[in-house]
């Protein structure tokens, strides 16, 4: 009995120096890479984003004047959102980030889109219902809209919904 468990040992070292099957080594090398590609695809964690109200200065500066519609989360007066035919922006971090209108976007009021593109994030807009004239101005209206920013990935990163003044 000793002697069978030497010679099975001797055995078991002895394979130890030889080369891998190939067709084994080509699949452990292929299950490897898959598992590194997947690591490098994992998106990062989601960081939730708090965009900043658009204030008197920050319209000055980015010169948005004229047809627009603001978007204003909840029962702020705050605009988070300005939207135009051409572009939208928003308040993030303190910058005015910029986003491109896509133009195969459905067409919302005031010529606006549901879909603007930016660099690190994408905005899809949304109005609901008829509108109301705005008593506080002569040519705006008002309706009730919801907003999504989403990261490069396509995960929400923000949600608001709230009043909607769309006009000059």
């Amino acid at each position: 009995m000793r002697g069978a468990l030497l010679i099975s040992l001797g055995l078991a070292l002895a394979s130890c120096g030889q080369d891998p099957d190939p067709a084994e080594q080509a699949a452990e090398d292929k299950k490897i890479v898959e598992m590194v590609r997947a690591a490098n695809d994992a998106p990062p964690p989601i960081e939730e984003v708090i965009p900043q109200a658009i204030l008197y200065p920050d319209i000055e500066k980015a010169d948005l004047y004229g047809a627009s519609c603001a978007y204003a989360p909840g029962t702020s007066m705050g605009a988070r959102v300005i939207a135009r035919e051409a572009d939208a922006y928003m308040k993030i971090d303190g910058d005015m980030v910029r986003f491109a209108a896509d133009p195969g976007a459905r067409e919302l009021a005031g010529r606006t889109r549901s879909l603007y593109n930016g660099r690190r994030f994408s905005l899809r807009l949304q109005i609901d219902g008829e509108g109301q004239e705005d008593p506080n101005a002569s040519e705006s209206t008002i309706y009730q809209g919801t907003i999504w920013l989403r990261d490069r990935w396509d995960r929400n990163v923000y949600t608001g919904s709230g009043t909607v003044s769309c006009g000059v």
